[in-house]
């Protein structure tokens, strides 16, 4: 197959673990014998590039973090070169499928472009809410201001360009023929937000490398040492926060001793700086470190020095690679279970849970950890066994190749004919 994988963005230049998946995706696809290109966005790049089997080429609606509505006055320019954009590469790549990834801070006239040159061939992989999640833009003028008076320029002004992006919104209406979703919650939650029929969905659970993830011997720490990792994007729904009061309340408790945290990742610098002002004040500078972010191919050796992963996530999760990554290490897990991650982690077999944003309850549960190494250990194989089960890298692929294979057996002859 010649594969045309779509993606706001791709590695190195990314956001969430999601944009990583499409990369090992283009590999692995690449290693069973198809024929890979990569559509993705000029984020992280001075301007567009064709690099190897990459074309960055596509403006995001705005910047990552800060909106722009200046940017708003080119944004008809730059919808029109994304339509170009993509239809060049559809036409020169001559694609047998399309796949489509992540399409968040991204116009829906890409993927549109794509089943109007490629009708029934168009298959989308779905991690969160991108299909009915507010854009850059409405978010930003519906989102109130501080100022009284900014406040009601703002309301006053910004019916303009939403009712733009409503037009454009109208223009691009998705069929979404073929949709596979990492989770039954990303599955429900599509059909009941984005009014995508049951028909059109499936699920296909994202995977983990096993053999790379794997347990290590940590017999030489003491039994009663945490040693806590929180890895993921450092920013407010991801629940980081709750970590670092829950230690200030163990702190309080003469109870934090034998317990540190790591926090690996990047995010919102806003958000950064407001954790490590927060360490500051608690005086939990010897607890906790701020490693940063670290490359994926590092991954699997730096979770090797830690023994439990904390997932404090607030949001709706789809399904968090990183909770699969910690038990396929090895470490017991506990976290939430916002989204789809409660179909991996179970109370009591695969982890241990708690309340978002409870910091007192996930204190308790740290406490709990701590004096029962017994229990750790078996949570820890019994999260490692469910993703030997379930979650390999390659049951994944042969799924995805399954998946793709019956939308192309249905379909007729194919624009590379």
């Amino acid at each position: 197959m010649r594969i045309l994988l779509i993606s706001s963005y791709y590695p190195p230049h990314f956001i969430g673990g999601w944009e990583q998946m499409v990369r090992d995706c283009s590999i692995l696809f690449e290693e069973r014998g198809h024929v890979t290109h990569v559509l993705t966005s000029t984020h992280g790049v001075d301007e567009p590039i064709e690099e190897g089997n990459v074309s960055r080429v596509l403006h995001p609606d705005s910047d990552v973090f800060h909106y722009d509505p200046i940017r708003e006055l080119r944004h008809k320019q730059m919808l029109d070169e994304n339509l170009k954009n993509t239809e060049r590469v559809i036409n020169e790549f001559k694609p047998d499928i399309v796949y489509v990834h992540l399409m968040y801070n991204m116009s829906r006239g890409v993927p549109w472009i794509a089943e109007q040159l490629m009708p029934g061939r168009v298959a989308y992989w779905i991690a969160n809410d991108w299909p009915y999640a507010p854009d850059p833009h409405t978010a930003y003028w519906r989102d109130p201001a501080g100022n009284p008076v900014k406040r009601a320029l703002k309301s006053l002004v910004g019916q303009i360009p939403i009712a733009a992006i409503k037009r454009e919104h109208d223009r691009f209406k998705l069929r979404f023929k073929h949709v596979m979703c990492v989770s039954e919650a990303v599955m429900n939650s599509l059909n009941k937000e984005a009014g995508i029929p049951y028909d059109s969905l499936c699920v296909l659970n994202n995977g983990v490398e096993t053999e790379l993830f794997k347990p290590v011997d940590n017999s030489s720490y003491p039994e009663d040492e945490l040693r806590v990792l929180y890895a993921g994007s450092v920013n407010e729904h991801k629940g980081v926060h709750t970590i670092l009061e829950a230690l200030h309340y163990l702190d309080e408790q003469g109870k934090v001793d034998k317990i540190s945290l790591t926090i690996v990742g990047d995010g919102h610098p806003d958000y950064a700086v407001k954790l490590k002002k927060y360490v500051a004040e608690q005086r939990l500078e010897d607890k906790v470190t701020f490693y940063g972010r670290v490359p994926r191919a590092k991954m699997h050796e730096v979770i090797r020095d830690f023994n439990l992963l904390v997932f404090p996530s607030i949001w709706e999760e789809p399904l968090a690679r990183m909770m699969q990554e910690g038990m396929s290490a090895g470490l017991t897990v506990l976290g939430t279970l916002t989204g789809g991650s409660g179909e991996l982690l179970v109370e009591g077999e695969t982890g241990l849970t708690f309340d978002k944003e409870n910091s007192v309850q996930l204190a308790n549960r740290l406490l709990e950890l701590q004096a029962d190494p017994a229990l750790r250990q078996r949570l820890a194989d019994n999260g490692r066994a469910e993703i030997l089960k379930r979650f390999s890298m390659e049951r994944m692929m042969d799924e995805m190749e399954e998946r793709l294979t019956k939308i192309l057996d249905e379909q007729p002859t194919p624009l590379s004919s």
